[in-house]
């Protein structure tokens, strides 16, 4: 099942590949039928027609940008750049005013010889071309290939932004083959019987993991509905109803997006819905939540939901995208002494527990060590230290930035350069569990706390939030709650009563916002470096 991915040298292999088996297959469809679709021919002779004008107007190993909203020529574009040998750049779709300020900054970075795009209006930002105009255009132009090298770049990958300013992985076609093969031998353990995926995501496509999907799926002979991000944001039901009607048999999401199909999806219109067909339920980017999976599963459990869908992973754009998944189905929660966890160790617990979800096994091909980020010495079985990892799947270094962090050593230990993923974690019975990000991590009282726990748990347990986000972090000495709200305001000793109960710590402020008001990435993770802004431009402003 795998061997697609290992059999071919460069990406676009597999879009010749899959023009010989499946030419007249659907490859990529808007939900809905919206945004039209696109068979594998239809695919290769468009992105062909971008190769031809690419190759007049830029160079070999260029960057091109892409923009584009959910829509199936994306992939026309993204392809067209393989098939002319330059470096595709997605960036995220421009909208308003403030999201092009931020776009322009973005190609000033980036500076590409050239943008795609589905729109002609962006003369400001550069050459641009559209892809029908490509289309147009190819005619009069002979067609040619590029040879392909599989240590070229193929993507310049741009992270969420959840920690700080995102940053472009650069990733080669080597990279991205080795990562898909490991997603396919995952996905295969879960689910041997399916073959040919009909993918679901309503995931941004010019994130890691929404652009690992439509290129798995393509490599697998597959086809991609999908679905604009804030649509399923506005109707989360949206993306559980287009499962329904395609029979989606493989999807993913970060944790909150669970959640918030519990809470907008009411239970008498679950019966209406038939999940029956999904195989691999992909659930990463976010601390997977015990109770998530358990409220899912149940909530669902009348539209045929199988328990065994269930797929939580870890991965990051760094590493291409997929680093471990657990292989054993349903998931279940491993609880540890929670007083121990926040010192470092992770040991079963006797008192007080935190119940965890596993990341899964490492996987063939690839190694993962938990190091002390300090002494950079290996940690030992249960200690919590930073994730490092090594392997094909590692890209290459960030775009004009320093390549150290892909570059790391283990002292007394060997000569391979490791990535330092910044995410923290442990090995429980050589099972990977991720504990949290270093850059957020909150010590008081030489215990160690992840924001992110406190958010779950403020989360759930105030009902004026009714599950609307929150924002955990520090201010100096002092521990400040930013939450959104609508309406009357509860008090601030509710949250604070909460908190102290659940995780024996105090807070020292509770800052009240509209909805929409703590800032998150396109994929709905919390931005906390935003966060810590905003907070610092509020007590300067009030001047507390």
């Amino acid at each position: 099942m795998s061997d697609v991915f290992g059999s071919v040298t460069d990406l676009v292999a597999l879009l010749r590949r899959r023009v010989v088996m499946d030419e007249d297959r659907t490859a990529c469809e808007v939900a809905g039928g919206a945004g039209g679709a696109l068979t594998y021919a239809e695919l290769d002779r468009r992105a062909r027609a971008v190769a031809r004008l690419l190759r007049g107007r830029t160079t070999r190993g260029g960057r091109v940008v892409l923009l584009f909203p959910a829509d199936p020529d994306f992939l026309s574009a993204l392809f067209g750049c393989w098939y002319a040998g330059v470096v595709a750049v997605p960036l995220p779709y421009p909208g308003n005013g403030r999201a092009v300020e931020q776009l322009s900054a973005s190609i000033q970075h980036v500076r590409p010889t050239m943008i795609l795009s589905d729109r002609d209006d962006l003369a400001a930002l550069g050459s641009h071309a559209t892809v029908t105009e490509a289309v147009a255009a190819a005619a009069g132009i002979p067609d040619s290939a590029e040879p392909h090298r599989p240590y070229e770049t193929a993507v310049l990958q741009y992270t969420s932004g959840s920690t700080g300013a995102p940053k472009g992985v650069l990733i080669t076609h080597r990279n991205y083959l080795h990562n898909l093969r490991m997603l396919a031998e995952f996905t295969g353990s879960i689910a041997p019987e399916m073959a040919a995926p009909r993918t679901v995501s309503w995931l941004p496509h010019f994130h890691d993991m929404g652009l690992a999907l439509l290129i798995y799926t393509v490599g697998r002979g597959g086809t991609s509905t999908v679905i604009p991000p804030m649509a399923f944001l506005r109707e989360p039901d949206l993306w559980l109803r287009t499962i329904s009607e395609v029979g989606g048999t493989l999807t993913a999401a970060p944790n909150f997006a669970f959640d918030l199909c519990v809470r907008r999806v009411d239970a008498a219109r679950v019966p209406d819905l038939d999940l029956s067909s999904m195989a691999v339920m992909l659930n990463a980017a976010e601390p997977v939540r015990p109770l998530t999976l358990d409220r899912f599963t149940r909530h669902f459990a009348a539209a045929g939901l199988p328990a065994t869908a269930f797929a939580p992973c870890y991965g990051l754009a760094e590493g291409t995208v997929f680093v471990s998944g657990v292989r054993r189905t349903p998931p279940r929660p491993v609880h540890f002494d929670t007083g121990r966890l926040q010192h470092g160790r992770a040991t079963p617990a006797t008192g007080a527990a935190q119940a965890m979800i596993g990341a899964g096994h490492r996987p063939e091909g690839l190694t993962v060590r938990i190091v002390d980020p300090v002494s950079r010495v290996e940690c030992a079985p249960g200690e919590v230290g930073e994730i490092w990892v090594t392997g094909p799947s590692v890209g290459i270094g960030y775009w004009q930035r320093d390549p150290a962090g892909f570059r790391a050593r283990i002292e007394g230990f060997d000569d391979r350069a490791y990535l330092r993923t910044g995410d923290l974690g442990f090995l429980h019975e050589d099972e990977l569990f991720v504990a949290g990000r270093l850059a957020d991590r909150i010590v008081i009282g030489g215990r160690g706390l992840d924001p992110q726990d406190l958010e779950y748990t403020i989360e759930r347990g105030v009902p004026a939030l009714a599950g609307r986000r929150c924002a955990v972090v520090r201010h100096g000495d002092r521990l400040i709650v930013l939450a959104e709200v609508r309406g009357e305001t509860p008090p601030t000793d509710v949250v604070r009563a909460l908190v102290s109960a659940a995780h024996d710590v105090t807070v020292d402020d509770v800052v009240w916002l509209p909805p929409g008001g703590i800032p998150v990435t396109t994929s709905g993770k919390v931005r906390r470096s935003a966060c810590r802004r905003l907070l610092a431009d509020r007590m300067a402003t009030s001047g507390t």
